[in-house]
């Protein structure tokens, strides 16, 4: 039997762009063996986990540094069984605070035990929003960085690492989108002063971790609850994963939400509501390549906020903001992210006829930029990895 793989995702975004990248490997290269440490999609794709993924789901700098020892030694354990199984190919994806430690770590192994795997990290810092001297670090300790966007790997020209667009899964995976406006919002929409009669619908977007829902649930859920004062026929919808599920369902207990998870729910949410409201993060991409208009918010513990203030574009922290250069989602972070502003945030994008198109035609242009010139996501994965397999 070949040496196997390895393949590590720290969350369910990276479990999903991770399950991709491995059907896309097996379509060219053949039936591989996978080990290493990811969710329910990977498992499904036939992984042999070696540790639990949700060790790895912390977000903030605060969560971070108080799960430091922790973190810390499970890297350790990692190197010694990556060290032990031999595999052909290191491969992390996102969760790009513990994958590059991981590499570096291991790659002090690998020179001491006079061995050599290369390690392939998919999802770029985001260099062009914060920390410009963390490209240095990726160089240093990768073979092989595969960036979703077409303007990373030029911020990493002439260094010592093979920088290779690949385009983004979503950009395929959605259907194109030819209505302007929803099911429900036709042409004939009412003026905003008679939004009270008109059946709204809101998906509601808390995040995939712990942390955020905790924290960003519950804004929401006031909001939602000013938004319903003005019209009490509102339905919401709530697609989640299963890792938060029941803390969701917690929260939401008494209120009149349909909860579900797996993608089949997103993409119901997606194809009926009118709006969203989201948390910043990688499903902000997937809303906007849907043509969801809506508003994103985001808050963390108090030290998070400060010092992400200190060293973050505000302005790149949503991701389809920062692609196509423009505000197409307001974004209202900590303080700002109060109920109240959230709820009139949100009745705002209700009440406005136009809203619909615009995100039909930031859709497009989105859809457009993360395909590059590539016939398919597995194609262009093909590519990229074929130095290596």
């Amino acid at each position: 039997m070949s040496a196997p793989i390895f393949i590590l995702a720290g969350e369910p975004s990276g479990d999903a762009l991770a399950a991709s990248m491995m059907v896309a490997i097996e379509k060219k290269y053949g039936k591989q063996s996978w080990i290493g440490v990811g969710g329910e999609k990977m498992l499904a794709q036939g992984l042999t986990p070696l540790s639990d993924m949700d060790q790895l789901s912390i977000f903030g700098f605060s969560a971070v540094l108080s799960a430091y020892s922790k973190l810390s030694s499970l890297a350790n354990d990692l190197v010694v069984q990556i060290i032990a199984h031999q595999p052909k190919l290191v491969m992390t994806v996102d969760a790009k605070g513990f994958s590059i430690r991981l590499a570096a770590r291991l790659k002090r192994r690998m020179a001491q035990a006079n061995m050599q795997m290369p390690i392939v990290h998919t999802v770029a810092p985001t260099v062009w929003a914060w920390g410009a001297w963390r490209r240095h670090k990726f160089a240093r300790n990768l073979d092989g960085l595969l960036c979703l966007f077409p303007n990373e790997p030029a911020f990493f020209d002439g260094l010592d690492v093979k920088a290779s667009f690949i385009g983004h899964p979503e950009a395929w995976a959605i259907k194109p989108v030819s209505s302007p406006v929803s099911h429900k919002r036709k042409a004939t929409l009412e003026p905003p002063k008679q939004s009270r009669t008109i059946q709204q619908h809101l998906c509601l977007l808390p995040g995939s971790r712990r942390s955020e829902v905790a924290l960003l649930l519950p804004r929401m859920l006031l909001a939602l609850d000013i938004l319903r004062d003005r019209n009490a026929e509102i339905q919401v919808s709530l697609p989640t994963v299963s890792n938060v599920k029941n803390q969701v369902e917690h929260l939401c207990a008494g209120r009149d939400i349909t909860i579900n998870t797996g993608r089949d729910a997103f993409i119901a949410a997606m194809t009926s509501a009118d709006a969203m409201l989201a948390a910043s993060g990688t499903v902000t991409l997937q809303t906007a390549l849907h043509a969801m208009p809506g508003v994103v918010c985001y808050a963390t513990s108090p030290l998070s906020a400060f010092i992400g203030r200190r060293l973050v574009k505000m302005d790149n922290v949503v991701l389809p903001n920062a692609l196509l250069g423009r505000p197409i989602y307001p974004f209202l972070f900590q303080e700002q992210a109060t109920p109240q502003a959230l709820a009139a945030a949100v009745q705002t994008v209700f009440d406005d006829p136009e809203v619909r198109s615009d995100a039909t035609r930031n859709a497009k242009a989105l859809t457009s930029l993360l395909r590059g010139n590539g016939s398919s996501f597995d194609d262009m994965v093909a590519i990229a990895m074929a130095p290596w397999l």
